[in-house]
C-alpha cells in the first residue's frame, strides 16, 4: 500500500481495499468443478478522484502482464478478446490476442462501451476464460476455442493463473453512457468510491510533492497467490456465518421470497426495517453473493492481522473471522447489487442508504 501513497494523497482507504480486491480468493466456475480466481473492483466516483489513477499505481507495484480498455461507443468485442487473422499471401493464420490475456484487466470508464462489447467479460470474469474463433488444424473450419486467463509467468510449466479485472464508472454523467447488466454488476466482488482526502491531504496535491517519484515492483504474482492461500485457511465464526446470510435475507422484500427463496423467511431486524425494504427494493442479493461475502471476510481477517503484526498469522488454522469483518466488508460487497426502485432516487435514497440500514439493524447471531 505504500508504493501507490507516493503520489496519491488522502487515498489510503481506497487503496487498502484494492489491496484487499487482490489478496480475495473466490470461487469460480471451471471444467467439472469449481476452481479459484480473483475478486473484480469496480471503483464509482466523480471526475478527478483519482480513480484511474489508483489502479494504475497499484498494478504498477505487482509484477504482472497489464492489459486495458478505455470506454469508447466504437468500442468491439474483438477489442477485447482479440482475433484470428490470415495472412493473404501465405495463408498462415496468427491468433492475436487482445488485452483481456493478461492478469490484470483494466477497463477504465467501463460504462461508455457498448453492452455487445462488455459481454465477452462476463465470461472473462466468471469461469476466467476467453473464447474464440480459431481455425481447426486439420479441416480450418472454425471452432470455438477456450483460453484460460492468465498463467502468472512465462513458463510454459506454470499452472497457477491469475485473473482480476478493475473498472471505473464515472457517477454523474449519463450522456453517451450503457447501464451495466445486473450480470456483469453481481460478477464485481468489491464496489466502493475513492472518498474524500482532509484539506491538508488536498493541499498536497501538488506538482512539487509527485514529481520524480517513482512507483517500484515490490510484489509478484506468486506472492499474491501465496497470501490468497493463507486466506483459505481462516474459517468464519459460527456467528459471522449467520450474519452473512442474514444481511443477504434482509436485502429481500419480503414480498419477493417466493421469487428469491422458494419460501417464507424470517427477517432478523426490526418492522420499520422490513417495511423500509418492502418500499424501496426491488431485488436484493443473489445466491452468489454468499461467496463473495464470505471471502471478502476471511481476506479482511488476515489484512488486519498482517497491519496490526499479530503473530497469529503463524497459526491460521487457529484464527477466525468475526462478525466485525462481515459488517465492514458489506457495504463493499452489497451497495452494487442491490436494486433499488425509482421512487427510492425521488426521495434521495441510495442502496448505500440502505445497506447501511441493513448492517446497522440486522440482529446479530
Amino acid at each position: 500500500m505504500e508504493q501507490p501513497a507516493k503520489v496519491l494523497f488522502g487515498a489510503d482507504q481506497a487503496i487498502f481495499r484494492t489491496n484487499l480486491a487482490i489478496y480475495t480468493p473466490l470461487l469460480r466456475d471451471s471444467k467439472k468443478r469449481k476452481g479459484w480466481s480473483c475478486a473484480h473492483t469496480l471503483v464509482k466516483d466523480l471526475p478527478g478522484t483519482g480513480k484511474t489513477a489508483m489502479f494504475n499505481y497499484v498494478s504498477d507495484s505487482l509484477s504482472a502482464k497489464l492489459g486495458r480498455v478505455d470506454g469508447r461507443p466504437d468500442t468491439l468485442p474483438f477489442d477485447l478478446t482479440g482475433k484470428e487473422e490470415r495472412d493473404k499471401f501465405t495463408g498462415i493464420r496468427t491468433i492475436l490476442r487482445g488485452p483481456l490475456f493478461s492478469n490484470i484487466f483494466f477497463a477504465d470508464e467501463i460504462d461508455r462501451t457498448p453492452p455487445k462489447s462488455q459481454a465477452p467479460m462476463l465470461g472473462a470474469m466468471e469461469g476466467a476464460h476467453v473464447i474464440l474463433n480459431v481455425s481447426h488444424e486439420k479441416d480450418g473450419f472454425l471452432m470455438p476455442t477456450m483460453f484460460p486467463l492468465y498463467p502468472i509467468s512465462d513458463d510454459p510449466d506454470e499452472k497457477r493463473m491469475f485473473f482480476i479485472v478493475f473498472a471505473t464508472m464515472n457517477g454523474i454523467e449519463f450522456e453517451g453512457t450503457y447501464p451495466l447488466s445486473e450480470a456483469q454488476m453481481d460478477r464485481f466482488t468489491y464496489s466502493f468510491g475513492m472518498g474524500a482526502p482532509s484539506r491538508e491531504q488536498e493541499m498536497m496535491i501538488r506538482f512539487e510533492n509527485v514529481v520524480n517519484k517513482e512507483v517500484k515492483v515490490v510484489m509478484n504474482l506468486g506472492q499474491v497467490l501465496d497470501i490468497q492461500e493463507m486466506v483459505k485457511r481462516i474459517k468464519l465464526s459460527p456467528q459471522a456465518d449467520e450474519l452473512i446470510m442474514r444481511h443477504i435475507e434482509n436485502s429481500w422484500p419480503p414480498s419477493r421470497d417466493m421469487y428469491r427463496f422458494k419460501e417464507s423467511r424470517k427477517r432478523h431486524t426490526n418492522p420499520d426495517m422490513v417495511k423500509f425494504i418492502e418500499e424501496y427494493v426491488i431485488t436484493g442479493c443473489s445466491r452468489r453473493r454468499n461467496y463473495h461475502m464470505q471471502m471478502a471476510a476471511l481476506t479482511h481477517r488476515l489484512m488486519r492481522l498482517f497491519l496490526e503484526d499479530d503473530k497469529e498469522i503463524k497459526s491460521l488454522d487457529r484464527v477466525v473471522a468475526e462478525v466485525d469483518d462481515v459488517k465492514a466488508v458489506a457495504p463493499l460487497t452489497m451497495e452494487h447489487v442491490i436494486r433499488l426502485h425509482p421512487k427510492a432516487m425521488n426521495e434521495n435514497i441510495s442502496s448505500g442508504d440502505v445497506v447501511q440500514r441493513i448492517v446497522a439493524e440486522t440482529v446479530l447471531p
